[in-house]
């Protein structure tokens, strides 16, 4: 069996050396850079990923790329660099733990030039294999065609998990988001459906049912969702949210809540009440810990910014900024503890919010800006962490960029993280990875590979918050459609 692999991978090698134009064994060295898109040079990138396709863009004639690891060799065509699928399964798993080295030829006007080599690391943490997020255009006045996509982060499939073109129309839309797993699987999920056909999509295994939330003196509909990692509980915001617009200001755009608070949803009963309902602050953004005993959320204390229950916030809107909070929970009695104070933004004249606590329980991200909730809109959203052990917060200074870097998530096995980032054209909000190693710090981020390595170029369309799972979602796009058709469950406020 080992003799037929020897092989069939010197056939490989013979068939791609066919394909490339000869010459470039006699190159001369350069000191010119490789100039690549996506820019994959010295990265950590999981044994378990995709092909990681990229474009030469240095002028040339020709380009050949060779890959190397300690035992695999392949050469390949350029300016476009696509892998073939097993031989690089067989190459990272050659480099496992190690790296793969990449070097790249150009011929220029007749000479074939040596490019300096670059290396990818690939790690033997592995990434989950799914990631699932919303494509939305980079606007604010509509939403006629959104989709949910899942994304096998191992290939190139991708299916959609519900497509908004099934029910919007011409005239009557729907606008999908906040999706949602348990636990890091797709057995229980839930998103929201605003306008037609609205509710909150909450799927348990093999049963599905739309969710109204609107109740009592709930001021909204359920927002921001973090479904408990254990028990059938989702912990949600209700927010009073609105854009507002500027002529004169940089930032041209502004979304902003006017109120907010925090409520539990109990799955199987159908009930609500709140967990924080304070008239003073503005809740939002829950997230649980791994262990389902703590909720970390953000707040904004109005008397901070000097508001009360009746500012326009509207016009305020740029002092209006927020800590990171948590409460204990105990999973038995299902009563809350105390808030605490977990990363004061506000001392810093800065504003945090969307807390994401990593699943060993070590370390919690923040997004964070110079004010507001809202950072995807603005230039100065970063990524901060937080060392839950010793509350030494700090940027991410490794990984963020001079534009937005805002939503984010962690991978199980908290070795990984995902971000969007509007690095590229400071439009549009792409996938970035970051190997997070032991020493608390995150590596080069890496964009979404992609089959076309020039598909984000060509994608008019934002990446919008990546979640992480272990699987498939198993429901198809017509049975979430048949959901949100039906007549919907009306939830029970309770004290």
């Amino acid at each position: 069996m080992r003799r037929y692999g020897i092989w069939i991978l010197l056939l490989a090698l013979l068939v791609s050396s066919a394909c490339t134009p000869g010459g470039w064994q006699d190159a001369s060295a350069s000191g010119e850079a490789p100039a690549l898109y996506p820019d994959y040079k010295d990265i950590v990138i999981p044994g378990n990923i995709a092909p990681m396709n990229f474009n030469v863009l240095n002028p040339a004639d020709a380009c050949v790329a060779v890959l190397s690891s300690p035992e695999e060799k392949l050469v390949l065509r350029g300016p476009e660099i696509h892998i073939p699928e097993k031989a690089w399964r067989r190459i990272t798993a050659s480099a496992r733990g190690g790296a793969i080295q990449f070097s790249v030829y150009i011929r220029r006007d007749g000479k074939w030039l040596h490019l300096p080599d670059f290396r990818m690391e690939v790690s033997a943490d592995e990434i989950d294999p799914y990631v699932t997020y919303r494509l939305i255009e980079p606007g604010y006045s509509s939403y006629g065609n959104l989709v949910l996509r899942q994304r096998d982060l191992t290939s190139f499939r991708e299916q959609d998990l519900y497509n908004n073109q099934l029910i919007s129309g011409r005239v009557e839309q729907q606008c999908i988001n906040c999706h949602s797993f348990q636990n890091y699987s797709t057995e229980n999920f839930q998103f929201h459906a605003r306008e037609t056909s609205g509710g909150t999509v909450v799927v348990t295994g093999d049963k599905g049912k739309k969710v109204a939330f609107k109740t009592g003196d709930l001021i909204s509909n359920a927002v921001y969702p973090s479904w408990h990692p254990s028990e059938p509980l989702i912990a949600y915001s209700v927010n009073k949210t609105a854009q507002g617009f500027f002529r004169t200001h940089r930032q041209k755009i502004e979304v902003y809540d006017s109120a907010s608070d925090l409520i539990l949803y109990d799955v199987e009963k159908d009930q609500v009440r709140y967990i924080v309902h304070d008239s003073l602050s503005y809740e939002t953004f829950p997230y649980w810990s791994a262990d389902g005993k703590t909720l970390y959320y953000a707040s904004s204390y109005l008397p901070d910014w000097g508001a009360d229950p009746s500012t326009n916030a509207f016009l305020h809107t740029d002092r209006i900024r927020y800590n990171i909070y948590s409460i204990g929970f105990n999973p038995q009695t299902r009563e809350f503890g105390t808030p605490r104070l977990v990363f004061d933004a506000v001392a810093d004249s800065l504003s945090a919010v969307t807390p994401r606590p990593s699943p060993d329980g070590r370390f919690l991200l923040s997004g964070v800006g110079n004010y507001g909730s809202f950072h995807v809109w603005h230039e100065s959203g970063d990524i901060y962490i937080t060392d839950l052990a010793t509350g030494e917060t700090r940027p991410m200074e490794e990984i963020n960029s001079n534009k937005s870097d805002s939503f984010k998530a962690w991978s199980s096995n908290s070795r990984w993280i995902v971000f969007t980032s509007r690095r590229d054209d400071g439009s549009y909000t792409r996938l970035y990875f970051t190997h997070f190693g032991p020493d608390g710090r995150g590596s080069k981020p890496f964009l979404l590979p992609q089959k076309d390595p020039s598909q984000n170029r060509r994608l008019f369309k934002s990446y919008n918050v990546p979640e992480f799972s272990r699987d498939k979602v198993r429901w198809s796009t017509k049975q979430l459609e048949d959901i949100l058709l039906s007549h919907p469950v009306q939830v029970e406020q309770i004290p």
